[in-house]
């Protein structure tokens, strides 16, 4: 696995894990949340991702980073029920990391349902995976066929900020997850969660804010 995509995944599974356990202080979540997020983007500055993980990378962690990438998009969906006996499957696939294989079955389904949003939401998400975590051409076009067929359609819009934060590009993630917020259904699962992950970026956006008057104080 490549180091882009351990970083992103263990960065993602992080920031849940901070939500569940500081989640009834708003204050401290956002301050330990931060810290994630600028950890990460120090080593995506200073470090050296493009090279392969040392034996030491606790790399269960990235795959259970991987599945909740898989659980939200799973929640996000909203015509499960037809696209339902391609995506158990797939999803099994990613889950084990075998996104080709994933990607690869997703698009047996959209030969029978080319207009079936979830179906092109799941493939954009496994074509951005196994581009080790980034927005490749192929993958931007199925979240873009997904988003044509359902404007309102959440995942492309969160994948996109996903893919935008690790390409350093804080605030173009930050305006795609208040984008996908928005999208939000009275009783979606998701939104919990994405809310927090946006909450923690618009927390490092204040403190990058606030870092630069002090500089330009100065």
């Amino acid at each position: 696995m490549n180091g882009w995509l351990a970083l992103a995944l263990l960065s993602l599974l992080s920031l849940s894990v901070l939500g569940y356990c500081v989640r009834s202080s708003k204050g401290l979540w956002q301050v330990a949340a931060a810290a994630v997020l600028l950890a990460m983007t120090g080593y995506a500055l200073q470090g050296r991702p493009s090279l392969p993980p040392a034996p030491a990378q606790p790399l269960a962690a990235s795959a259970e980073g991987a599945t909740q990438l898989v659980e939200i998009r799973a929640d996000m969906d909203e015509s499960f029920g037809s696209a339902k006996r391609w995506l158990v499957t797939a999803d099994s696939f990613a889950k084990q990391g075998d996104y080709p294989l994933s990607a690869s079955y997703i698009q047996s389904g959209l030969r029978i349902e080319p207009q079936n949003a979830d179906l092109w939401s799941a493939l954009g998400l496994q074509l951005m995976l196994a581009s080790e975590g980034q927005m490749s051409p192929p993958a931007q076009l199925a979240f873009d066929k997904a988003r044509a067929i359902r404007p309102k359609h959440p995942a492309p819009y969160y994948y996109a900020g996903l893919a935008r934060l690790f390409a350093g590009d804080l605030d173009g993630a930050v305006l795609l997850w208040e984008k996908t917020v928005s999208l939000a259904t009275p009783k979606a699962k998701w939104k919990t969660r994405i809310e927090s992950q946006l909450q923690a970026a618009k927390a490092l956006q204040a403190q990058a804010t606030q870092a630069e008057s002090n500089i330009n104080s100065k």
